[in-house]
C-alpha cells in the first residue's frame, strides 16, 4: 500500500501521529502505571459539581438571581462520601421529571462508587478567565507557554518511544517535541490501520482475501526488501547508502496495532455501553475511552488525553451544565470499567479538569460566566477514602490552605495549579525525571495523596 494512502486512511480513522520518518524497531517496555486527564472544555463549573454552595445568597449585588445565590438549589446533607460534597439537582436542568431523575443518578453512581478511590481538589486559583491560559496551566502547572502537559511529560519520562506513548483528544496537549503525540479519537477504523493491506471491496486492496488464506502481501513485502537489499549492495555514496538503510529500517519495523485491535475488540464484545448507568449518554466520550484504554491493554500507550466539551455555560446554565457534567462522569464510569475489564485499572490515575471555573452567582441570562477558581478531581488506584484537600470560601474564593492537612488555614497558601501538577507527578513517580529539571515547578512539597 502506498504511504500517502496509508496517512490518509490514518487520518479518515483520527488515528494520526507525529513521529519520526524511522524510528528503531526496539519499543520501550509498557509501562508499570498509566495516567488518563479527563478535559471539561469550556471550564466547568464546581459549585455545580464536588463544591456547592447551595443558596448562600452571597452577591445579592451582582444578581438577583435566586437573591445572589451560586446555586439554585440548596445543599443536600445526604449528598455526602466520606468528606467528599456533591451538588443536588436543580428543577431548572428540565421541566422533565425523567431526565432530572438521570442526571441526579449520574451524580450518586458516580461518587458513590468512586468516592473511595477519589480525592477532590477545592479552591484551585488559576489567576485567569482566559481560556488558552487556563487549559495550559491547569493541565502543565505553567501559566506561560514552553511546558508540555502533564500527560504527555508523563509519556516522555517513563515510555517515549512507544509507538502510540501519548494520545490526545484534544485539550491542553503540547508536548514540547519530548514524545509523539496520537490522535486516537474513533475506533471505526482502528482495524484497517492496523492491517492497511487486508482486502476490502469498497478500497480496493487486493494484497489480502477477506478470509485472510492467501496473503499475497507476505510477498510482495519480501520482494521490496530483496530489491532494497540489492540497490544497498550496489550503491557507494554514503549518504544514499544512509537512506536506503532507514528505508530497510521502515519495513522491517512491524506494526504493533494488531494487539490494539484484538484488545479493543474485547472491550466492545465485553464492556456494554448499554448496560451502563443510563443508554446513549457521553458516547464521543467512551469511544475515546475504549480506544485509549485498548492501547494501554496493548502495551503501546503510557497515558492520554480525554476531551468532552459543553461547560462554557454563558446562558442557561442550569439547563446545560448540569446534564453535561452528568454525561461527563457516566462517561468517565465507562473508562473505569473498560480499565477493569482490562486488568489495568489498577495501574491507572484519572485526573479531571477544565479551563477554570464559572462565576459564584448567575447573569442576566441564568448562565454563569468566567471564573478563576476551580476544582479538580483524581481517581487513584489506592483507596483514599473519599478526601478533599483545599477549599473555597461560602463566596467561592480560594482559601488558604495548610499544605500538611489540606485544610483551611489563614496562615496557609492558596492553591494552584504548579500545587496539583507537582503532585501528581510525584504520585506518577516522575517527580525526580531527568527532564524535571527543563520543566520545574517550583512550589513546596505537601502530600495531597497520602
Amino acid at each position: 500500500m502506498k504511504r500517502r494512502n496509508f496517512l490518509q486512511l490514518m487520518a479518515a480513522a483520527g488515528l494520526t501521529a507525529q513521529a519520526p520518518l524511522w524510528a528503531p524497531k526496539v519499543y520501550a517496555a509498557a509501562p508499570d502505571k498509566f495516567l488518563i486527564a479527563v478535559n471539561a472544555s469550556g471550564g466547568w463549573d464546581p459549585t455545580s459539581l464536588c463544591d456547592p454552595k447551595g443558596l448562600n445568597r452571597a452577591y445579592q449585588d451582582e444578581s438577583d438571581r435566586y437573591e445572589g445565590s451560586t446555586n439554585s438549589v440548596d445543599i443536600d446533607n445526604n449528598k455526602v462520601f466520606g468528606q467528599i460534597r456533591w451538588s443536588a439537582i436543580p428543577e431548572g436542568v428540565s421541566n422533565d421529571e425523567a431526565v432530572r431523575l438521570r442526571v441526579n443518578d449520574q451524580f450518586d453512581n458516580f461518587f458513590t462508587t468512586y468516592g473511595n478511590r477519589l480525592t477532590v481538589i477545592n479552591g484551585i486559583d488559576t489567576g485567569t478567565n482566559n481560556h488558552d491560559t487556563g487549559n495550559r496551566f491547569v493541565w502543565s502547572g505553567r501559566e506561560e507557554t514552553g511546558y508540555p502537559s502533564l500527560a504527555a511529560y508523563y509519556a516522555a519520562a517513563v515510555s517515549p518511544t512507544l509507538p502510540m506513548a501519548y494520545i490526545s483528544n484534544g485539550g491542553y496537549d503540547f508536548t514540547d517535541s519530548l514524545v509523539a503525540r496520537a490522535r486516537a479519537s474513533s475506533a471505526g477504523f482502528v482495524e484497517d490501520v492496523a492491517d492497511p493491506n487486508f482486502y476490502s471491496n469498497d478500497r480496493g486492496y487486493v494484497y489480502r482475501t477477506y478470509d485472510r488464506g492467501t496473503d499475497l502481501y507476505t510477498q510482495i513485502a519480501a520482494a521490496q526488501q530483496a530489491r532494497i537489499q540489492r540497490q544497498l549492495s550496489d550503491e557507494t555514496l554514503p549518504l544514499r547508502r544512509k537512506q536506503l538503510q532507514q528505508l530497510l529500517g521502515i519495513r522491517n519495523t512491524e506494526s504493533n496495532l494488531g494487539e490494539l485491535t484484538v484488545a479493543l475488540d474485547d472491550i466492545q464484545a465485553n464492556v456494554d455501553r448499554d448496560v451502563n448507568w443510563n443508554v446513549n449518554r457521553a458516547e464521543s466520550l467512551k469511544s475515546q475511552a475504549e480506544v485509549v484504554v485498548a492501547a494501554m491493554a496493548a502495551g503501546l500507550t503510557a497515558s492520554a488525553n480525554l476531551n468532552f466539551g459543553g461547560f462554557d455555560t454563558h446562558g442557561n446554565h442550569d439547563a446545560n451544565a448540569y446534564p453535561q457534567l452528568g454525561d461527563l462522569l457516566e462517561g468517565v464510569h465507562f473508562l473505569m470499567m473498560a480499565l477493569e475489564h482490562a486488568g489495568i485499572a489498577d495501574r491507572t490515575t484519572v485526573v479531571m479538569g477544565a479551563d477554570f471555573g464559572r462565576t459564584p452567582y448567575y447573569n442576566s441570562g441564568n448562565g454563569k460566566d468566567h471564573w478563576p477558581v476551580t476544582s479538580m478531581m483524581v481517581i487513584t488506584p489506592q483507596q483514599t477514602g473519599g478526601r478533599v484537600f483545599g477549599a473555597s470560601t461560602n463566596a467561592f474564593l480560594a482559601q488558604p490552605v495548610n499544605l500538611t492537612t489540606g485544610q483551611p488555614d489563614d496562615n496557609g497558601v492558596v492553591l494552584t495549579p504548579e500545587h496539583v501538577n507537582r503532585e501528581i507527578r510525584r504520585l506518577m513517580g516522575v517527580g525526580s525525571s531527568p527532564i524535571a529539571s527543563n520543566y520545574p515547578i517550583n512550589v513546596a512539597d505537601f502530600n495531597i495523596f497520602a
